[in-house]
């Protein structure tokens, strides 16, 4: 090889050397701004949720004597299965207030256990409006915590969906997962659903992985013993083992959101068991 062919492919090498350099140099970038995207969202959304509760709720309001607990209705008259299980709603949530920032909110969750999911529930014509939008509609990755547009706004559907982002700094959904965990449901195995209209209290019966496309996400016009059917099928899969009697007029509420594999979805479900019901 002669001198000449020497430096063509020195120089040759030298190129692919820098394109590769070039290229590695462009990745490393990438990956930079990707992360500081997710943990500027992350911050962001802490940002945004931090004093929710405290802008839009307040303690009940102490009665000077207490008012007793409402009569559970007699066994005869209860449907086989109801559970009744009043409590003291957590909060009072300002619903004129929090009306007037978005009239798109339907309601409030709280989950006993895990204290820190507690924000307005928003619903709207379509399941993608509030992926990426928080309560105010303002642009924001995290999004907020949403109804499925197919359900009726009152809660008063046999299964109602509710979505929210599993977002690793544990906001949003980012915790419901601990309720998978059989200690952490037997320490506290309840969520509540504030409205304008009333205050549901719900026992989850289930907590799973499931697919995407799985009958947990089935809608159904009617109660029944059909949809007492699925009920029983859901409770059979749980994650967590649970006696909670189910009925035909129950009201399920399926809390779902995402998980590191995109076909997956971690769900926790409970029924209503407070005496107030919404009215379908």
């Amino acid at each position: 090889m002669n001198d000449t062919e020497t430096k063509k492919n020195k120089g040759g090498f030298g190129i692919i050397r820098t394109i590769v350099l070039v290229a590695a140099f462009a990745v490393l970038i990438y990956s930079g701004y990707q992360l500081y995207t997710i943990f500027h969202g992350y911050a962001a959304a802490d940002h945004e949720y931090d004093t929710i509760q405290e802008e839009f709720t307040r303690p009940l309001d102490k009665p000077e004597k207490a008012t007793p607990t409402p009569t559970p209705p007699p066994a005869e008259e209860a449907a086989p299965g109801r559970l009744i299980e009043d409590a003291e709603p957590p909060m009072a949530v300002d619903w004129e207030e929090l009306k007037a920032v978005n009239s798109d909110i339907v309601g409030w969750i709280y989950v006993e256990g895990q204290n820190n999911i507690s924000y307005p529930i928003c619903k709207t014509i379509n399941n993608e409006y509030y992926l990426h939008r928080t309560f105010r509609k303002d642009s924001l990755f995290a999004g907020a915590i949403f109804e499925d547009f197919c359900n009726s706004p009152d809660f008063s559907d046999p299964n109602t969906l509710v979505y929210g982002h599993n977002m690793k700094s544990g906001s949003m959904f980012g915790l419901l997962k601990n309720l998978k965990n059989q200690d952490k449901y037997d320490s506290n195995p309840y969520f509540w659903i504030l409205t304008p209209n009333g205050n549901y209290r719900y026992h989850i019966y289930a907590a799973f992985n499931t697919p995407v496309d799985s009958d947990v996400y089935m809608l159904f016009s009617k109660q029944g013993q059909e949809f007492l059917e699925w009920e029983t099928k859901m409770q059979s899969l749980s994650e967590v083992a649970n006696s909670v009697p189910l009925s035909e007029d129950d009201y399920t509420v399926t809390l779902s959101t995402c998980t590191s594999d995109d076909s997956v979805r971690c769900v926790v479900m409970g029924k209503m068991v407070s005496s107030q019901r919404p009215e379908s």
